[in-house]
């Protein structure tokens, strides 16, 4: 489900992942995480919730990829201006779409 745009490859419609922002005093471990629509297209990134409300729109500059952690659940590892950490974590069988995100963010 990924397609190129420019030279970005690009998540052609939403996957979902389990996502949550972690502000620079709080830990990752702790932050609770919801399951949510990921969309990458045109340079920016959407999140938006089971509900449709928009969680996140940012452009693809705007965050930085810290990392990316390969195991059962395949972690990716963003931060913003602010130094906030976001958190993305693929399910397996969507390991290819969150590879896809940390491609589109560097």
């Amino acid at each position: 489900m990924c397609r190129i745009v420019g030279s970005v490859r690009a998540v052609n419609r939403p996957t979902k992942a389990w996502y949550t922002k972690v502000s620079p005093d709080r830990h990752r471990l702790f932050a609770g995480r919801h399951y949510d629509a990921v969309v990458v297209a045109e340079g920016e990134l959407v999140i938006t919730s089971r509900r449709g409300r928009m969680v996140l729109q940012a452009p693809l500059d705007a965050l930085a990829l810290v990392r990316v952690r390969n195991g059962l659940l395949l972690q990716v590892l963003a931060r913003d201006s602010d130094d906030n950490t976001h958190v993305f974590e693929f399910r397996p069988r969507r390991h290819g779409e969150g590879r896809a995100l940390a491609d589109a963010l560097r």
